[in-house]
């Protein structure tokens, strides 16, 4: 068998990039902690999909919260322990590669492109009628979607340390002001006490548990882009472990805890019913009736506001998945150009921002509804593509592990990885069936789900056809030196 089928056999050696290379050590836990964090959006959280878990599983909400980020971090636990064997901005593409060759690892690039792409698109549809709408805007609100673009466009050419600066301020006033939303609700208790109903067992499992546990993991989308940082990270087999650990434990501390004061505040019996009635109004309900309409009116703007770091932390992300297909050879080697001397994959920045200028510039001039048509019909297609990658993964690393020698540490390399992987199989299965509640009501949405084994086996194809050719795709490569 040769290495090219079965890249898993290549010995750990640290290799130096050829050619582009993306700039080292200039990114440390914190700065790949606020890049991942913001992607994920918690504010935005807070305001939108919370209330909908709300509506579903009431007061059982932020243990609903706590069991989805228990699941991602036995994902984490083995997704961190293959880091520490593979330092690459592939990323999902690599670690699939390792495992399973570089086809199996085209096929799953082409799918992770599609669902981040699809989610992004999304993102900017809903965005652009959240900042129309909180800002008293007349004009259509396709054109601040499209202003958006541009200036995300404009920041990631300009490269990811002036991005990191300001994440880092975005993401310290969203957490400064829901912490003073969380002192607030704290102080002043609810109607009936400080209630843990919500964490009895029996009431977590009841109706809606499965719903709200797939809704729950959709929140936590962007915490699995750490290792795409690996390349700039200052000693990369630590940091990531770390940034994957803090973000992770944030988010799901921030979660838990903002719901939960939530339930207390409204009352466990009466949370359900109220978030029913309006969710889109729910959460700032709350908080004017803690803290007031002048802080209210705060929160709608940092709402909007969290978007734009969300864009930031995408762009980031998907730019290097990017740059390391085009190094690999599965995309053109133009897009695996840095800019200048700062190791910035500026062309791959520009050629994401493209792409989501042209595809929402079609659903523009097709006359789409931003919210019922562009939100609707790509979110629910890039949660469960990312769903579908993140349980390839999961299999990929207990392949992994299989066929080398461990430390001996088999809840890292065998236990963890075989949760993790039938959890989020599980958690897939619940999306497909369930794929009206992550917004694509319209049967239109449906088909669009075919994109996905679409996707996969354009990939595959084209890995094949190189390999008949004897053209080799390296995604696999360990750049951690």
């Amino acid at each position: 068998m040769s290495n090219e089928e079965h890249p898993e056999q290549r010995n750990s050696t640290l290799t130096a990039p050829s050619g582009p290379a993306l700039a080292r050590n200039r990114l440390g836990t914190l700065s790949i902690a606020s890049l991942v964090v913001s992607a994920v959006a918690p504010v935005s959280v807070m305001a939108a999909a919370t209330p909908v878990i709300f509506a579903v599983h009431g007061s059982a909400t932020p243990a609903t919260y706590l069991i989805a980020g228990i699941l991602f971090a036995v994902f984490s636990v083995g997704y961190v322990a293959m880091s520490r064997h593979m330092v690459n901005a592939g990323g999902f593409v690599a670690y699939v590669a390792r495992a399973m060759g570089p086809t199996a690892g085209t096929a799953t690039a082409a799918v992770t492109l599609l669902f981040y792409l699809a989610a992004l698109v999304a993102f900017y549809a809903i965005a652009g009628v959240v900042a129309a709408g909180t800002f008293g805007l007349e004009f259509n609100a396709y054109w601040v979607t499209f202003a958006g673009i541009a200036i995300v466009g404009v920041l990631g050419y300009l490269g990811i340390s002036v991005n990191v600066k300001l994440l880092v301020l975005l993401l310290a006033v969203e957490v400064a002001a829901l912490g003073i939303v969380d002192v607030a609700l704290l102080v002043q208790g609810g109607p009936q006490g400080y209630s843990l109903a919500g964490f009895d067992p029996a009431v977590i499992i009841g109706p809606g548990f499965g719903v709200a546990l797939l809704l729950s993991m959709t929140c936590y989308s962007g915490l699995e882009a750490t290792v795409v940082f690996s390349e700039e990270a200052r000693d990369p087999r630590r940091t990531i472990r770390r940034a994957v650990y803090v973000s992770l434990g944030f988010v799901t501390g921030f979660y838990a805890v903002t719901s939960w004061l939530i339930t207390v505040h409204v009352g466990p019996d009466a949370v359900q019913s109220i978030a029913a009635e309006d969710p889109a109004g729910f959460f700032f309900a709350v908080v004017e009736s803690a803290m007031g309409p002048g802080f209210t009116r705060f929160l709608e703007i940092l709402v909007a506001t969290s978007f734009l770091a969300l864009f930031i932390g995408f762009q980031s992300m998907i730019s290097r998945y990017v740059f390391a297909l085009a190094r690999a050879g599965a995309l053109p080697r133009r897009l695996g150009a840095t800019k200048g001397g700062n190791g910035n994959p500026a062309a791959a920045s520009l050629a994401v921002t493209g792409t989501i200028a042209i595809a929402m510039l079609a659903f523009t001039l097709a006359g789409a509804d931003p919210v019922a048509v562009t939100y609707s019909w790509l979110v629910g297609l890039g949660t469960v593509g990312l769903l579908a990658v993140l349980s390839l993964v999961s299999v990929s690393i207990l392949i992994f592990f299989s066929r080398h020698e461990t430390s001996g540490n088999a809840w890292a390399t065998r236990i963890a990885p075989a949760v993790a992987a039938i959890g989020m199989i599980c958690v897939l299965v619940l999306a497909i069936q369930n794929y009206q509640f992550l917004g694509a009501t319209d049967e239109t949405a449906r088909w669009l789900l075919l994109l996905i084994p679409g996707a996969a086996a354009v990939g595959w194809a084209y890995a094949a056809q190189r390999r008949r050719k004897g053209l080799v795709l390296d995604y696999a490569t360990d750049l951690g030196g």
